[in-house]
């Protein structure tokens, strides 16, 4: 059985390694490719008029320089990861995380955040307003810093070889889907309520991961597979 992973780069390998363990062939797709933006330098100053500094992704983490991760490390804050992936990536930088959310989703990291005052939220442009808008809704005072950006980029593949697609984020859905088309073996797995929406306003059928993570997609894609595979010709 063949899963086609639309994610963007970075995590070719890990997402192979984890459909093969549960006996799917997977091959990565890229609709997307990461830019870095300009910025202003997170300097020790500027990282001491907040309370928390929220990542919501690992990239977010690559992208910083050594001395921003140093400032980082120095400066007197909480250091807040949307999962367990952009934990890890933190922890590499010798970053230690106060705030975890209890489901791994921007919503719930809004949720997890809500004790603090000003939050600086380090972010694709490409973004959803729910973790602003959620701590706005509270009270929270957040500032949001573009650090990287998503730009389309051409994919050449044909979904019908695959037994089901998988879908790791609603930006990457939507470029695939405007140069792809949606004429895709269905349903599809989405990792999450946001990118389930992005493929539903498409017209998709949708199977939504259990848990927004890896293991998540990976389950229900398991079982999409199997369920297709039991139909007749």
């Amino acid at each position: 059985m063949r899963a086609l992973a639309v994610r963007a780069p970075g995590l070719d390998r890990e997402t192979r390694r984890a459909f093969a363990r549960a006996g799917l062939e997977a091959v990565v797709v890229h609709p997307v490719r990461l830019v870095p933006l300009p910025r202003p330098r997170l300097t020790v100053e500027r990282l001491r008029g907040y309370d928390v500094v929220a990542f919501t992704s690992p990239r977010t983490v690559e992208f910083l320089a050594e001395d921003e991760l140093e400032n980082l490390r120095r400066a007197d804050l909480d250091i807040a990861a949307v999962g367990p992936r952009t934990r890890r990536a933190l922890e590499e930088h010798g970053l230690a995380v106060d705030v975890l959310p209890d489901r791994f989703t921007t919503g719930s990291l809004a949720e997890a955040l809500r004790g603090y005052s000003r939050v600086l939220a380090l972010r694709s442009r490409r973004r959803t307003d729910e973790l602003r808008t959620r701590l706005a809704r509270a009270g929270v005072e957040v500032d949001e810093v573009e650090v990287y950006d998503l730009k389309p980029r051409r994919v050449r593949v044909d979904p019908s070889r695959f037994d089901v697609v998988c879908f790791f984020s609603a930006v990457t859905a939507r470029c695939f889907l405007e140069r792809v088309g949606t004429e895709l073996p269905e349903p599809v797995v989405s990792i999450g309520p946001v990118t389930s929406r992005e493929l539903e306003r498409a017209g998709l059928e949708v199977i939504e991961a259990p848990e927004p993570s890896l293991r998540g997609v990976v389950e229900a894609a398991v079982r999409v597979a199997r369920s297709r595979s039991r139909r007749p010709p």
